[in-house]
């Protein structure tokens, strides 16, 4: 017994013997924190390593010189073994180093494909190391072979390996970066949402993933809308018929481009003249908006705006352009000049007919503003429906001690309409942006027809209702309760009976 435990404890104490402890209880540990803490998971690689070389070097094991150790076959295979696992674990502890404090932190995702690269090639160079010293074969031959063996593999895959460079090359260049919006050659366009070894994801504006292969994107021209802003410029065509002179049209499409919502006013939106001929003028606006997925939404605001633009000032567009529209011709050059212009493109009205619309027209005022001058003031409760017929008004709130634009109305555009039919203020100031033109129908040009037509209420408050519903004016009083559907139409009713004294 006395000598078994002596055997024992022999090996126990053989410091190979606790070199293989080590590792097995290094690797537990790393595999605990891995994921968890990358400095902890560093350290503790660091230290596995730092105590396995001291037990190898205690037991006589050099693992950087070449030679293979003397011994029993069984103890040689395990010398070897060791001498592999610190080759091995020299490269994992050098990539741990890497991924820790050279890249990771930085950018995790943009710079995965370099981290990989090192991390290959630091794996490469242990391979040799281990071959060379452990195996103590000449290295010369081992290249010379793999060199034979990476020109068969990189033929076979030249396509693959072709991605996986172009890859290293963007990641080098980053031309983009991951949450980039990019255009591939005018074509394909849409967010960057993931970059890997050989192909780079793009979700595009139909919410699709497109997987571009490297290559494919390093052969193409490619247009990053997120640098060095995101601001992102835009434009629209418009051709309108020559009823009037080039500068009107030049600044019937500038009041528009002041009034849209969605946008920037710097850098200042323009109206250039591309071709004018006896058929058409040839119009372009040209714009910004914050980001590139705004161009839309900017986009069609435009076009809205422009359609009522045109309407309110009596212009056609070319048969060229918009041929389809013709059928709504016959009507507007019926409505009696301006007013009748202005009230064809108001929903409100659109119940009514056409001697009503009329009558409406003869008793709608025109009223003149200039620049800079206050319109209505916050709290103001209208008692007409206002229709913008020339220039821009904004609208403000204020917030803070500063006054915050919430919105801009252009030729075409109305307010007013929650006051005159309910009684409800505005919350916000309406000032002239350029010098305005309104034309405004008073309550009591509303109230004989309303008479006339008890209904009309009824019809009214729908409009009314669904107009709030879909596109609540920023301007006109906001009450919690009403942002409830039901029920709304009903309140609305109530308030027009209520302020046109009808039972």
């Amino acid at each position: 017994m006395t000598v078994s435990y002596s055997s024992i404890s022999a090996i126990a104490t053989d410091p190979l013997f606790l070199a293989g402890a080590v590792v097995v209880i290094g690797f537990c540990g790393a595999r605990y924190w891995q994921g968890r803490s990358t400095l902890a998971y560093f350290i503790i690689q660091l230290f596995v390593f730092v105590i396995f070389t001291g037990l190898l070097l205690a037991g006589g094991i050099v693992p950087y010189r070449p030679g293979v150790s003397d011994g029993p076959e069984p103890t040689r295979l395990y010398v070897g073994v060791l001498e592999v696992i610190w080759w091995l674990g020299a490269a994992w502890l050098a990539v741990g180093f890497l991924r820790a404090y050279v890249v990771l932190e930085r950018q995790p995702r943009g710079t995965k494909l370099v981290q990989d690269l090192l991390a290959a090639l630091i794996y490469l160079a242990a391979v040799f190391a281990i071959v060379a010293y452990v195996f103590d074969l000449p290295i010369k031959a081992l290249l010379a072979t793999s060199g034979a063996l990476a020109i068969i593999i990189g033929l076979a895959l030249q396509s693959s390996l072709g991605d996986v460079f172009s890859g290293i090359v963007l990641n080098i260049e980053r031309p983009y970066r991951v949450g980039d919006w990019i255009i591939l050659d005018d074509n394909l366009q849409g967010k960057v949402i993931e970059t890997n070894w050989r192909a780079t994801h793009i979700l595009t504006g139909n919410q699709d993933v497109a997987i571009i292969p490297n290559s494919v994107i390093a052969k193409s021209k490619l247009i990053n809308c997120s640098t060095p802003t995101k601001i992102h410029g835009a434009s629209i065509r418009v051709r309108l018929e020559p009823s009037l002179t080039p500068a009107a049209g030049c600044n019937l499409l500038k009041e528009v481009l002041l009034g849209g919502t969605h946008i920037l006013r710097t850098p200042e939106p323009s109206v250039t003249i591309k071709d004018l001929s006896a058929e058409m003028i040839d119009f372009e606006l040209s714009y910004s908006v914050s980001e590139v997925g705004a161009v839309d939404r900017a986009q069609n605001e435009l076009f809205n705006r422009v359609y009522r633009a045109a309407a309110a000032a009596g212009v056609k567009f070319s048969p060229r352009f918009a041929s389809s529209r013709g059928e709504t011709a016959p009507e507007v050059e019926e409505e009696s000049g301006v007013p009748g212009r202005l009230l064809a493109g108001i929903s409100l009205f659109s119940t009514l007919t056409t001697d009503e619309k009329t009558a409406l027209a003869s008793q709608m005022q025109r009223k003149l503003y200039k620049l800079g001058e206050v319109i209505v003031k916050t709290g103001t409760i209208l008692e007409a429906l206002c229709i913008v017929s020339d220039g821009v008004l904004v609208g403000t709130v204020e917030a803070n001690g500063r006054k915050i634009e919430i919105i801009r109305l252009a030729r075409g555009d109305y307010f007013g309409e929650v006051g005159l039919l309910t009684g409800k203020p505005l919350v916000g100031e309406l000032t002239a942006l350029t010098r305005v033109e309104t034309y405004e129908i008073p309550k009591a040009a509303l109230s004989p027809l309303i008479e006339a037509r008890p209904g009309l209420a009824e019809e009214l408050s729908e409009i009314l209702a669904s107009r709030q519903l879909a596109n609540r004016s920023a301007l006109d009083h906001d009450d919690e309760s009403e942002r409830h559907e039901e029920g709304m139409a009903e309140r609305v009713a109530a308030d027009i009976r209520r302020i046109f004294s009808l039972h």
